[in-house]
């Protein structure tokens, strides 16, 4: 595409997005999100599946769709292709896929929405939580850097239920918005594909432990997938209900790789999850003493639960462990920076430094003076992911 390879072409948007970014003004700041997200979208067209991909599969079923209509939806349901009797939502998504023209617009079509959602959310939390420019590009860039674009653009399901997820959790427990719609897209989520009902439970426990705290309960979150593969397996045992039995089945057929054996790219996801706790520790004072605590609150138990949530998945399920923090942590970690840093920022102005690091307790003080620290680091490591997703994360399958 204009003589670019598809990674210089995805380089290329991030680019465009930041010079339209700061010469914007403020009050159209939608504007350089909406033109990125399309111009993702166009770069997913554009894009040929890699052999393996799961997209290259898809390509065939969909052609199958196209040819057949709606008594190839009913084979795909009789026959439970891909799980799709269970999985109702996704089989009737590739079918709406495929009564467009060409299979490009499955990637597109998922490109878009997957980007479009958080796009909305960073947008809409920079304004709710007035944050100014400077912060709310710096989560944006640390969002971009760390979200896997080739991974939910060829694999299509995973990324759309966790992404899915994410967006109705923040309008549900932030906001407090379209709560109906909310539940609507947990239910497309959990009926998307077997792992969506993982990120909609983590919700239900935030909501459910909102004022429930303690290290017993930390513990049982931190080793809840242990636990909870256990009830699987009775469950299964059981009953023959569908759901129950995809479920398990996609637990146990990933329960051996941890991330002490799965190599570099374990090791390297793990690396955001350091980030991202180290960040939840940072701004824990400012989600928990601030104008906004009441809605800051569910925010960071939600956070927090996803966190030991991983810990746990990273010792016993290695590929639950990918998907969240592939999908889940790069929005996580953005939130937490913008919102944070911008409370602190705002005390600051309203107390001033010396007031702030000489009068107030040591763990307060701290934060105040390795506050440049915090954004030097932040910033350090953004680029650093960024340039590995580049030369040497699954984007590196990416062509034309």
């Amino acid at each position: 595409m204009f003589g670019l390879t598809a990674i210089e072409c995805f380089i290329a948007i991030v680019v465009i997005f930041i010079v339209l970014y700061w010469i914007t003004p403020r009050k159209f700041s939608w504007l350089p999100f909406i033109i990125i997200t399309v111009l993702f979208a166009v770069l997913a067209y554009n894009m040929t599946p890699y052999a393996t991909d799961d997209l290259s599969r898809y390509y065939r079923e969909l052609n199958n769709m196209r040819a057949g209509g709606l008594d190839e939806l009913e084979s795909a349901f009789k026959d439970d292709i891909y799980e799709w009797n269970t999985y109702r939502v996704a089989a009737y998504y590739f079918y709406f896929i495929s009564r467009l023209p060409n299979n490009n617009w499955l990637q597109t079509v998922t490109i878009f929405i997957v980007y479009g959602l958080m796009f909305l959310v960073i947008y809409k939390a920079s304004r709710h939580f007035k944050v100014d420019k400077l912060n709310t590009f710096l989560g944006t860039l640390f969002f971009i850097s760390t979200y896997w674009y080739y991974d939910v653009a060829s694999g299509v399901r995973n990324g759309l239920a966790f992404t899915i997820t994410f967006a109705c959790a923040y309008f549900h427990l932030v906001e407090r918005k379209n709560i109906i719609f909310c539940y609507i897209g947990y239910i497309i989520a959990i009926f998307m594909h077997a792992t969506g009902f993982v990120p909609v439970a983590l919700v239900i426990i935030a909501e459910i432990t909102l004022n429930t705290s303690g290290k017993f309960f930390n513990f049982l979150l931190l080793f809840g997938i242990v636990g909870g593969g256990a009830i699987l397996k009775f469950l299964a045992e059981k009953t023959d209900n569908s759901f129950i039995q995809s479920i398990y089945g996609q637990a146990e057929s990933h329960m051996s790789a941890t991330i002490f054996v799965a190599g570099t790219m374990a090791l390297v996801n793990f690396t955001v999850l350091l980030i991202v706790t180290f960040l939840l520790i940072y701004v824990s004072y400012y989600f928990l003493h601030s104008d906004y605590t009441e809605q800051l609150k569910r925010l960071f138990k939600f956070s927090s639960i996803n966190i030991y949530f991983m810990i746990g998945s990273a010792i016993s399920n290695i590929l639950l462990f990918f998907r969240l923090t592939r999908w889940i942590l790069p929005i996580i970690g953005a939130l937490l920076f913008m919102i944070g840093m911008q409370i602190q920022g705002d005390q600051i102005k309203k107390e001033g430094v010396a007031k702030l690091t000489y009068y107030t307790p040591l763990n307060q003080s701290i934060r105040i003076k390795t506050r440049s620290v915090v954004y030097i680091l932040y910033t350090v490591y953004a680029v650093i992911h960024f340039w590995y997703m580049c030369v040497g994360s699954s984007m590196h399958y990416i062509m034309f």
